[in-house]
């Protein structure tokens, strides 16, 4: 096992449950911070079998980091949405520079993006530059599993509905290709330090995804357009919060100008392998978008 104490937060996330696996696969020697041990112990399962530590720690506890990065290398840090990831993550990053760690790897976004998601990791980004820690940042852009809210009315129908123009192509990137990369740069060491790396897989339409849809599930799926008002309706009526509602419409907007367009070869660059389609998430993730009625 590598001696180095890889901290890893945001471990029972879209990306972290599949990263723990691969982490295991390498030997790597692993501290997992979580905030609730009980359910981490269900969730990560086999992931704790080799070895793996397991520490209580809350973002918004900074001492509770304090206290869990002694004796750690590197902090890779990943959390999810929140109006205060930035206060969060800086926590994490105040306690990594104090414990003495030497090495952030940090799981980012699309940092030319305007809304506040984006702007956050902008933000952690330069102050994890400025506070002389080696680093890496990883920018994977808009993740296939966002089909599951985004396709939600799958579920009942043939039909799914945003405000995303239907000629504007958007480059998806698989959650599992996001753990190969991570699991590759958390190994490899200094070989990425000052690294950025923008991840996607092929760049798609939505009409093309009803169409993959389609193929994939045996039925007549179709994509229609709303107005951004209509669509903030709908999501509101669904409870989606008001400052995520802000970020998506911001979002939306960069993605109607084309900007999440752009496609990499990170995947097949770093982690060795071609980008997984989208016909592959649909097909291995079928039954999150069956019909229940």
């Amino acid at each position: 096992m590598n001696e180095h104490v890889i901290a890893v937060t945001g471990a029972t996330g879209v990306t972290g449950l599949q990263l723990a696996p691969r982490l295991t696969e390498r030997g790597l020697n692993i501290r997992y911070l979580v905030r609730d041990l009980d359910k981490a112990r269900v969730t990560l399962g086999p992931a704790l079998d080799h070895g793996a530590e397991l520490v209580a720690a809350d973002l918004d506890d900074r001492a509770s980091y304090d206290r869990a990065l002694q004796g750690v290398h590197t902090l890779y840090l990943n959390s999810g949405h929140s109006p205060v990831l930035e206060q969060q993550q800086t926590n994490a990053i105040e306690a990594a520079v104090a414990a003495g760690c030497e090495r952030i790897v940090k799981l980012s976004g699309n940092v030319d993006s305007p809304a506040p998601i984006p702007e956050a990791h902008k933000a952690l980004e330069a102050k994890i530059a400025a506070c002389g820690l080696r680093y890496t940042f990883l920018r994977p852009n808009f993740y296939m599993t966002n089909l599951q809210y985004l396709a939600a009315g799958l579920k009942d129908g043939d039909v799914f509905t945003s405000a995303i123009p239907r000629d504007v192509t958007m480059s998806m990137t698989d959650p599992r290709d996001v753990a190969d990369l991570a699991a590759t740069v958390l190994a490899e060491g200094g070989k990425h330090d000052g690294e950025g790396y923008y991840q996607t897989g092929a760049a798609v339409s939505l009409d093309d995804v009803a169409e993959t849809f389609s193929r994939v599930l045996g039925r007549d799926i179709r994509y229609e357009t709303v107005d951004v008002e209509v669509w903030q309706d709908m999501v509101t009526k669904r409870g989606l919060p008001s400052w995520l509602i802000e970020h998506q419409v911001k979002m939306i907007g960069f993605a109607a100008n084309g900007a999440y367009s752009y496609v990499t070869r990170v995947t097949e660059d770093i982690a060795g392998h071609p980008a997984r389609t989208l016909e592959e998430f649909i097909t291995d993730h079928a039954a999150a978008f069956a019909r229940t009625g």
